[in-house]
């Protein structure tokens, strides 16, 4: 019942918004290889372009925004009428007001049509593109139609100068390198955060309280015959006069007897005995 309703609405909107409209007019050709004439393909677009300026902004908010399946429905209906959106696919039809919605408050007011570029034909589909002026800008009108002379594809292009194309560049340039340096230093932020976390911080603390490994001690040099670690002991009179009186009583001899010449440090030790 919801559905019934959302199809009546849709079919008693569309059919408000295309009183006045020229019917579809007959796709024959006498061109074999594309059925479709290009003077019928020039007569949708101006169709188009005349909905545009008539069509009330909540219509085609409704067009653009259908469900596709309701739209589809629709479509047949006027279809079997001859009527304009009868011309159109679902896809097609919402892609077309969605397109223009986009652009209507960029474009201004629609002055005239300049034109159209010679018919392109590719294979199963044929284009037509209409020059168009408005109060602001130009821009081109795209209409892709199948051999049965049913849109496929429609799309309004406003057209900039060269200026305004290198400035959208730079601007484009311009953000697009603030947003990786932005994202640069915040990567660079987060690292420097990791050496405040405790776990992080350990490792290097430990680093630094560890001792440096000394140098390998070099062997002590034997002193030389006659010298000491003080010095030469052969000039230390009083440390030769000890050592011959400590002699002298453990011999119990007289100094008179004999005389020192040199000291040397004796592997063993008799004194020990």
């Amino acid at each position: 019942m919801r559905q019934n309703i959302k199809r009546i609405l849709a079919v008693l909107v569309l059919a408000v918004s295309v009183l006045g409209l020229s019917a579809c007019g007959s796709t024959a050709s006498s061109d074999t290889e594309f059925p479709v004439t290009e003077e019928y393909l020039q007569s949708v677009a101006d169709g188009l372009v005349d909905d545009w300026n008539t069509a009330g902004d909540d219509v085609m908010a409704m067009i653009s925004e259908a469900d596709t399946d309701v739209l589809e429905d629709t479509i047949e209906y006027y279809r079997s009428m001859g009527h304009l959106y009868g011309c159109f696919s679902a896809e097609s039809l919402k892609t077309a007001y969605a397109s223009y919605m986009s652009s209507k408050e960029e474009l201004g007011a629609y002055q005239s049509t300049d034109g159209y570029e010679p018919m392109e034909v590719k294979g199963e589909e044929a284009t037509i593109v209409a020059n168009l002026t408005y109060g602001n800008r130009q821009a081109s009108l795209s209409l892709v139609f199948n051999k049965r002379g049913v849109v496929e594809s429609a799309t309004l292009d406003p057209k900039y100068s060269t200026g305004e194309i290198l400035k959208k560049a730079g601007m484009n340039t311009i953000l697009g390198m603030g947003t990786v340096f932005i994202v640069l230093i915040f990567i660079s932020l987060v690292i420097y955060c990791f050496n405040f976390i405790p776990g992080n911080r350990a490792p290097k603390q430990e680093e630094k309280q560890a001792p440096k490994p000394r140098p390998a001690k070099k062997p002590a040099q034997k002193p030389a015959a006659g010298t000491h670690a003080g010095g030469n002991l052969v000039d230390d009179k009083e440390l030769v006069a000890a050592i011959t009186a400590a002699i002298c009583a453990y011999t119990g001899t007289s100094s008179d007897g004999f005389t020192v010449r040199s000291i040397k440090r004796a592997k063993k030790s008799k004194w020990r005995d």
